[in-house]
């Protein structure tokens, strides 16, 4: 699966940045930042949720692109056509933080829980021992929009 994500970002990046955002702006935004090292231009779309104040995205922690975002980085990003300014906190370690967020995701779509590993009960719950497992190889990234 990892080998369709350089043929589809950009047609995702393209989609979320022109007129027909709608199609996706109600589960994908885009995140534009810049490598720590290679000082490198990347727009990568993610799945999100709305908490509180904060945007949360989920991404495989075997990826490497979220480690430019360590340290309270700045980002860019695009939520409904809008281009926003935002700080990025990265959660790796703490698994309880990262299972309630992806608890939330998988309530939300399916898609998120079958992509996640994540088993729906019959009573649309998520499996709690699936849920902890694959917490263990996700990332939680918390973005804090500045308006």
């Amino acid at each position: 699966m990892n080998w369709l994500f350089p043929l589809v970002n950009p047609v995702v990046v393209a989609l979320a940045r022109s007129f027909l955002h709608r199609l996706i702006s109600h589960q994908v935004i885009v995140l534009a930042f810049t490598g720590r090292r290679s000082g490198r231009q990347y727009a990568i779309p993610v799945s999100f949720l709305r908490s509180d104040d904060d945007i949360l995205c989920l991404t495989a922690r075997a990826g490497v692109w979220w480690r430019n975002l360590q340290d309270a980085a700045p980002v860019q990003l695009t939520l409904c056509g809008r281009s926003l300014h935002a700080t990025a906190q990265v959660e790796v370690d703490d698994d309880q933080q990262i299972r309630a967020a992806l608890r939330l995701f998988c309530l939300r779509s399916r898609i998120s829980a079958y992509f996640s590993g994540v088993a729906i009960g019959p009573g649309g719950e998520p499996n709690a021992a699936d849920l902890a497992r694959s917490a263990q190889q996700q990332v939680l990234i918390r973005l804090s929009v500045k308006l």
